[in-house]
């Protein structure tokens, strides 16, 4: 009986993606690419900064750490961009401290730090 049993599977009738409007699919993409981009233009800094000889990540993380804690905070991540003319809201201080802050204590470590400034895919030339 159950081999001459029907399937209860359906294909469905329409596509995944055909639950967004035109113009919300377009601002999905958008989004995307800008993520796509914004991550491979990191990810070329790092590898530039990895073949940079004079590049330290443990001497840049402790130009940061103004308290000398050992970790770095959201005050020093801020006093750092407006020293370059960066003026940043709290909440893009909390993201760029968020994209570091991998065991998410509000803190970026010399561990955290050093990870995320190493390259993450093979070398580029």
């Amino acid at each position: 009986m159950l081999q001459r049993r029907a399937s209860n599977h359906r294909v469905p009738s329409f596509r995944r993606d055909d639950c967004f409007f035109a113009d919300t699919a377009a601002q999905h993409r958008a989004v995307w690419n800008v993520h796509f981009r914004t991550e491979d233009s990191a990810e070329g800094t790092r590898q530039h900064m990895g073949r940079f000889p004079y590049f330290n990540a443990y001497e840049a993380f402790n130009s940061l750490d103004l308290t000398g804690t050992g970790q770095i905070a959201s005050p020093d991540v801020r006093r750092m961009l407006e020293s370059r003319g960066f003026f940043c809201s709290d909440k893009e201080i909390k993201d760029v401290v968020n994209k570091f802050d991998k065991d998410k204590n509000g803190r970026i470590s010399l561990n955290e730090f050093s990870r995320e400034m190493r390259p993450k895919s093979p070398v580029r030339h």
